[in-house]
């Protein structure tokens, strides 16, 4: 994510994820960098939070509303089906952590 200019903002999208099995990190990451290609969210968003079927997207904040219908657009990982559901949206990180605390899980150290 490029470096945040002066006077910049950030809006934090807290979503959820629903699929027979778990999935990563990484491939959450490569199916969204896949369908924000060629949108202006591309190569504008940071996954800041993800794990537990919960997630936290960080996208400049007049790209709000892209980073919504890019989440929402998500379906697939190869042939596994699931689902994003935004949750909420907020200017700090730290709202949506208190707001969700029993949905976020840590993810092991690699």
């Amino acid at each position: 994510m490029p470096k945040k200019n002066p006077g910049e903002r950030w809006r934090y999208i807290a979503f959820s994820l629903e699929s027979r099995r778990t999935i990563s990190r990484g491939e959450f990451l490569d199916a969204l960098l896949h369908k924000s290609r060629k949108t202006a969210l591309d190569n504008q968003f940071r996954i800041t939070v993800f794990g537990g079927g919960f997630g936290i997207l960080k996208v400049p904040h007049k790209l709000k509303d892209e980073g919504i219908t890019v989440l929402l657009s998500l379906d697939k990982i190869g042939d596994e089906v699931f689902s994003v559901k935004t949750l909420r949206t907020s200017g700090t990180i730290k709202t949506l952590k208190v707001r969700y605390k029993g949905l976020i899980e840590e993810e092991p150290p690699n």
